[in-house]
C-alpha cells in the first residue's frame, strides 16, 4: 500500500506571515528554487488602502508574473502558482498590516 502522506517526490512547507508595511515593500517568501506554492493573503480591515501581490520567477530584479493580486482593506484574496521563486507584498502610498499563508512544494515537477 503506498502511504501518501510520506510521499519523496511533494516536500511541502507551511509559512503563515504577518506583514506590516508603510510604503515599502515586503518580501515574504524567497527561495532559490522554483516551486509550487498555494495559499491566502490577508490585509486588515484596519489598512489605509489596498496592496499588491506580485509573484517572480527569477528573484526580484527579475519581471513580475503577469498573475497578480489587488487586496483591498477587510479582504483576503487565494491563490495557487507553479514555477515561481520569490513573493513580493507592495502597499504603494498607504500604510497596511495583514497575514499571508503559504503552502509551499519544493519539488512541483
Amino acid at each position: 500500500m503506498l502511504n501518501k502522506c510520506c510521499s519523496s517526490s511533494l516536500i511541502p512547507n507551511q509559512m503563515n506571515h504577518p506583514w506590516s508595511a508603510e510604503a515599502s515593500p515586503v518580501l515574504p517568501f524567497s527561495s532559490d528554487q522554483l516551486v509550487a506554492m498555494s495559499g491566502y493573503i490577508l490585509n486588515n480591515q484596519s489598512s489605509n488602502g489596498s496592496v499588491q501581490v506580485s509573484f517572480f520567477r527569477g528573484g526580484i530584479d527579475a519581471p513580475a508574473l503577469p498573475f497578480q493580486l489587488i487586496v483591498q482593506p477587510g479582504e483576503y484574496k487565494s491563490f495557487t502558482i507553479v514555477g515561481v521563486d520569490t513573493v513580493q507584498i507592495d502597499p504603494s502610498i498607504v500604510v497596511a498590516t495583514g497575514e499571508i499563508n503559504i503552502t509551499v512544494n519544493f519539488q512541483p515537477y
